[in-house]
């Protein structure tokens, strides 16, 4: 069954893409083609499979044909939002042309790129606690092993696909469960009850409530501090709002494109609500300042 999704110009797929080989929690766990990807999603406590290409003005969507016309339309969605591609960039786009030379450089290398996010806020969830202190590569493993513990397979091509278990399917997990796959005592100690909290919270909450609301509710559960909230906010759920600027996860970045120029008060300023699209671009460019060909300001 093929399906049709809209998107908010500009959108590069390809863009999408490219970040999705190059983001190791994203393209361990799909099917990456050159001009098309392959998740799965858990429905109903199973894994549905499908694959995403770009199409006329927006993007097609392939299913099963005898997929519940119900589940096809969650697909979708679940689709759209994980490529953000109702994301409007304009706000964004305006602050940045006025923005130091080398983030404007980074803009142009990244033009189209909607912010990819998570699958599912149970997966998201888990991977905050799992890439605390940890090598993304490292944290990506983790990942890949819990998925495939607890997840929902389902076999692509040859490849098996392992859809993330919701949230209503991973509270009643312990210690014992987790501690094959995490092996870390530290995250295996306080994962269930990250689990258990932010279920309780509920997506309804975590999206709709203003976002300091959100933002203190999550620091309220043990074992997320401001990195682990903001990313749970931001690349499961795709509040661009704001992120913890002070965090060495954004500051080191910021400081190989900005140099000594970088101020997170005039960034804050410029950006408003669009600040976790700039962090989104910042740390998917930074890395690659050199590939891009863009000349990054001196330090200090």
């Amino acid at each position: 069954m093929h399906l049709h999704a809209p998107v908010r110009a500009p959108f590069s797929f390809a863009q999408s893409l490219a970040f999705i080989g190059r983001f190791a929690p994203c393209r361990d766990a799909v099917v990456l083609d050159h001009d098309a990807v392959t998740a799965a999603v858990a429905i109903g406590g199973r894994a549905v499979p499908f694959t995403v290409r770009a199409a006329p003005a927006g993007l097609a969507i392939e299913v099963a044909d005898d997929l519940a016309p119900a589940a096809a339309a969650l697909v979708v969605e679940r689709a759209r939002q994980w490529l953000s591609a109702d994301d409007d960039l304009t706000g964004f786009l305006a602050a940045a042309a006025g923005d130091h030379p080398a983030y404007r450089a980074v803009v142009a290398a990244l033009a189209g790129l909607h912010h990819v996010r998570f699958l599912s806020l149970a997966e998201i969830t888990v991977y905050a606690v799992l890439t605390q202190r940890t090598p993304i590569v490292q944290a990506a493993r983790a990942r890949q092993r819990f998925a495939a513990r607890f997840g929902h397979p389902a076999v692509v091509r040859g490849v098996t696909l392992h859809a993330f278990p919701a949230l209503d399917e991973l509270v009643g997990l312990d210690v014992d469960e987790l501690r094959e796959v995490v092996r870390q005592p530290a995250k295996v100690a306080v994962l269930p009850g990250v689990i258990r909290g932010v279920a309780a919270l509920g997506e309804a909450f975590l999206r709709g409530a203003p976002y300091g609301a959100a933002r203190d509710a999550l620091l309220a559960i043990h074992g997320l501090g401001p990195f682990s909230a903001a990313m749970i906010l931001l690349r499961g759920l795709g509040r661009m709002d704001d992120v913890p600027l002070d965090g060495k996860n954004f500051v080191e970045p910021a400081r190989a494109v900005y140099g000594a120029a970088f101020d997170p008060v005039a960034i804050r300023r410029r950006y408003g609500a669009d600040l976790g699209t700039w962090s989104f671009y910042l740390k998917t460019g930074a890395p690659r300042l050199a590939a891009l060909g863009v000349d990054a300001a001196p330090a200090a």
